[in-house]
């Protein structure tokens, strides 16, 4: 059991903004571990003191929570500067006989080839584990390189890659409909299925993210990490057993399914297109390019639209296309399985028939069914049937936080399965680098260009 967390970059936003408000959600519902002692790091030359005060202010910012739980969670912190590249300082941070450490490191990816020889030098051991965020690499040859530092240099601590759009939430959500409703999961299948479509959209802008995203896109920012792992839940077998092997391997499997996408294609199965100066709602939008902090030499997308094609015997011929994009006119996330329309000679007899579509919110907890039931004068009605499951109570970075101090890996991303995700966005990106697939464009506030057909 995890009795210590150690979190190098303990200055950044996504410790204020998200670790630490998760910790006191855990920490509100007694879920953290009695004397669970965080220690923050970075090259910041703070004291205790201060890392606390800056804390205690977030957290009233970002945690819903009472003062109370705010009070405890900044009673369990401590803070020591160091540089987490050089060996000495982040061995002098873990130390030599040290209780069971999760060392999660909230860092750039440029950071992490260095850091994560610098923790190998250090005492981790088998009852220890590491986080490490997304993006997991740049590209297949980094997550490789990342992959072979942990193999070879830690090979015994628990590895938490994490993506935390696999929260136990959207886990048990597509999980729960496939395998404990007998109806759906036997027509999920070539015969049967159409297409199916995943989409991430947002109404949002940069929202001062440019230093991140204007390096990565929607391309890389959205579909080789969150919707490629959704994708994977829809496509993989059930695990044999409900244990971290076998349900990472079924994923791992799923995304070996899919054919690495070809350079005659990638022209009629991909699309990226950057946002104009528009309007969303009653705000005005500047273009992208005009955006604080973007450099348009850059050429990075906004929205992004890739069709896969899995290559198995229950899924062959299904296209799956992945979507992503900001500055849209609402926000709405979901997969959506479109299945086959009827026989022509019931579609003609029967006006209003349309295909079923089964629809899996990812921003909102429902389930959706677009069914036909009868009307009057032998006619068909179209009528969608809803259901809502309750709201989680956690964020997802609690979910996921409660996994990792419990050392349960089975919602967090393996190597192997961050390769393949990174084997299939690879040539989408070396295409569009070579410009072989056009930069579109579309107003903020507007649709985005249509995903092929």
């Amino acid at each position: 059991m995890i009795e210590r967390m150690v979190l190098f970059g303990a200055s950044g936003d996504l410790t204020s903004r998200l670790l630490l408000p998760a910790i006191a959600q855990l920490a509100e519902d007694d879920l953290v571990p009695a004397g669970l002692a965080m220690v923050g790091s970075d090259i910041t030359d703070w004291s205790t003191d201060d890392f606390r005060d800056h804390i205690a202010g977030k957290l009233q910012e970002h945690a819903s929570v009472t003062a109370a739980t705010r009070d405890r969670v900044v009673g369990m912190l401590s803070f020591e500067s160091a540089d987490v590249t050089e060996p000495e300082d982040v061995g002098r941070v873990i130390g030599e006989d040290h209780p069971d450490t999760l060392v999660y490191l909230a860092l750039p990816p440029s950071l992490l080839t260095k850091a994560l020889p610098a923790l190998a030098a250090t005492t981790l051991g088998s009852p220890d584990a590491v986080a490490i965020e997304k993006p997991f690499g740049t590209d297949l040859a980094s997550a490789h390189e990342l992959n072979e530092i942990l193999r070879i240099q830690l090979p015994e601590p628990t590895i938490f890659r994490i993506d935390h759009f696999l929260s136990d939430e959207l886990v048990r959500r597509v999980i729960v409909l496939r395998f404990l409703n007998r109806v759906f999961e036997p027509v999920l299948n070539a015969a049967q299925v159409d297409r199916v479509n995943i989409s991430w959209l947002e109404s949002l802008t940069l929202e001062g993210r440019a230093s991140y995203y204007d390096g990565a896109g929607a391309l890389k920012d959205m579909v080789q990490n969150h919707l490629m792992e959704a994708m994977a839940l829809v496509l993989m077998a059930q695990p044999a057993r409900l244990d971290a092997d076998s349900f990472r391997s079924v994923r791992v499997e799923a995304l070996r399914t899919v054919a690495t996408p070809s350079a005659e294609r990638m022209p009629s199965d991909t699309v990226r297109a950057r946002y104009t100066a528009g309007t969303i709602g009653s705000r005005e939008a500047p273009s992208y390019v005009d955006e604080p902090g973007v450099d348009p030499s850059r050429d990075t997308e906004t929205y992004a639209s890739l069709t896969l094609r899995p290559h198995s015997p229950r899924w062959d011929g299904v296209p799956f296309t992945l979507r992503s994009g900001k500055a849209l006119a609402t926000d709405s996330g979901e997969i959506a399985i479109h299945f086959r329309p009827l026989p022509r000679y019931l579609a003609d007899r029967f006006a209003g028939v349309e295909p079923n579509v089964l629809r899996i919110g990812l921003m909102e907890p429902y389930v959706r069914l677009a069914t036909t039931l009868n009307g009057p004068q032998q006619t068909a009605e179209h009528h969608q049937l809803e259901a809502r499951s309750t709201p989680p109570r956690l964020t997802a970075y609690a979910h996921l936080i409660e996994q990792m101090l419990q050392s349960d890996p089975r919602l967090f991303i393996r190597g192997d399965e961050a390769e393949e995700a990174w084997r299939i966005i690879d040539p989408v990106m070396a295409a569009w680098t070579a410009g072989d697939v056009p930069m579109q464009e579309y107003a903020a506030g507007s649709a985005p260009p249509a995903p092929p057909l």
